[in-house]
């Protein structure tokens, strides 16, 4: 039996001299052969050479064909891994970097349940009372980051929107407020679609002919952006100059399409990027609680992660920095708290502006801090119970509690059944964890990678010793 190419027979390499058949000019010789044996250059005996695919051609004697394989192959393609195992694999190859997935960050908490409360009752006080303000303070990997997403997921359950944004010294530093604004409202989450931005705010608010009358009467400003925005996109049709009024009002740079729906006799706002600003963007952000109230959402959370850059500054930067952190609290509490007076927050040079929407407004500003010697002055800014400080201690039990909901996932992800010897590490490495954590041997996040690592070794290695593997553990952490 010969391997088939069509209806012809697969030819092995061929040797220049030999006799070939092909099927419309008939018999001839082989001269020559180019492109690694694919090409034939053949004389025929009526004289013709031409070069031709070898494929065309069918051998005057059956040997030169090439034989059929001695074997069949038996391998089958394995069954696509079922959508749940698919998950857990996932969720267990971002445990393994210290992280835990946003859907799961709740059921992968360790001993924050005091903060989680406070959380929860900051975003009450929000709803009820208008704003609140929550900062965190923390070492590298002790679930700062963690908290954010926690207070995310929190959040958007009570139908918040919610500003992630993330600071960085060279790409975000916290002393340019007008990029923090741009970040918070392009990564702004709502509780109902999976779009980002502000575009699904605006478009839900301008369909509502209620919320533009009303948010021009909420409005204490002469000359609000954020008015004059919307008015401007509820008065044209073209979805082009509503897309440039929607991405100017998250930052972005004025568009001459922006003209033709400016309305006439009002002079064009400008959103400061440069000079004491930090007013501007504290009311913008409260103008934009206000029309999320009125977009019948509960309110405005703005979380910054990774505050530790201001310890980064230079020395002439910190004081923009800390004036935006200051006024972004004073919009939130206003009435709330007595440390900090709207008088002492410069107006920009070139217009005025108050420093909130206070009726109709409702904004929950949360932020992390790194210790360290230079970080932001919270302690006069802020009652103490509004204040985190993360403390390197986790109790034994709530430990084994996490490590028991990381086993299951790790079965589910590879497919086995947990026996007694994950139970047995589970219930002795909860000690040992919980331990290092204590004796500063380990932060909150390489508990989270040793967690995985352990039942790792269980499953690729079944004939691994416990006893060992715990002694292993107990030296590293003493």
């Amino acid at each position: 039996m010969n391997y088939q190419v069509g209806k012809r027979p697969l030819i092995r390499n061929i040797v220049i001299g030999e006799q070939v058949e092909h099927p419309d000019f008939g018999s001839g010789q082989v001269v020559a052969v180019y492109r690694n044996g694919a090409d034939w250059l053949v004389r025929f005996e009526n004289g013709l050479r031409f070069r031709r695919p070898r494929a065309e051609f069918l051998l005057e004697k059956g040997s030169l064909a090439e034989p059929a394989p001695g074997y069949v192959s038996s391998y089958q393609a394995p069954a696509p891994m079922p959508l749940s195992q698919m998950e857990a694999r996932r969720l267990i190859e971002s445990l393994r970097f210290g992280l835990a997935p946003p859907q799961h960050v709740a059921e992968l908490t360790i001993n924050l349940q005091a903060e989680k409360e406070s959380i929860v009752r900051g975003l009450n006080q929000t709803h009820q009372f208008g704003g609140d303000v929550r900062a965190v303070v923390g070492e590298y990997g002790f679930g700062k980051s963690h908290i954010v997403e926690l207070a995310t997921r929190e959040a958007l359950d009570r139908n918040f929107l919610v500003g992630t944004v993330s600071l960085d010294l060279f790409e975000l530093p916290p002393h340019r407020s007008f990029d923090v604004y741009r970040a918070a409202t392009r990564s702004l989450r709502y509780p109902d679609t999976d779009e980002q931005g502000l575009a699904p705010l605006v478009e839900a608010t301008v369909e509502l002919n209620r919320a533009l009358p009303r948010l021009r009467d909420l409005s204490p400003a002469s000359l609000d952006p954020l008015v004059i925005g919307l008015a401007a996109i509820d008065g044209t049709v073209s979805s082009r100059q509503r897309r440039a009024w929607t991405n100017w009002l998250m930052g972005a740079r004025r568009n001459r399409l922006m003209n033709k729906g400016l309305p006439r006799g009002v002079k064009f706002p400008t959103i400061y990027k440069i000079g004491h600003n930090a007013r501007q963007i504290s009311y913008l952000l409260t103008g934009l609680s206000a029309l999320a109230r009125l977009g019948n959402y509960s309110g405005l959370c703005i979380l910054v992660d990774e505050a530790e850059s201001y310890s980064l500054l230079q020395p002439y930067q910190r004081p923009k920095a800390s004036l935006f952190f200051q006024a972004m609290i004073y919009a939130a509490l206003r009435g709330q708290q007595k440390k900090l007076h709207e008088q002492q927050f410069p107006q920009h040079r070139w217009r005025d502006y108050p420093m909130a929407y206070d009726e109709g407004q409702a904004l929950f500003f949360l932020f992390t801090v790194t210790r360290s010697d230079n970080r932001l002055p919270l302690a006069d800014w802020l009652d103490e119970e509004r204040i985190f400080y993360l403390e390197p201690e986790a109790p034994a039990k709530e430990v084994g509690q996490f490590l028991q909901r990381v086993q299951q996932f790790h079965a589910q992800a590879y497919a086995y059944d947990a026996g007694e010897r994950q139970g047995q590490v589970r219930r002795g490495a909860a000690e040992h964890l919980a331990l290092g954590l204590r004796n500063g041997q380990l932060s909150m996040r390489r508990i989270v990678r040793l967690a995985v690592e352990l039942f790792d070794l269980l499953y690729l290695y079944p004939d691994y010793e416990v006893a060992t593997l715990l002694d292993e553990l107990r030296g590293n952490v003493r």
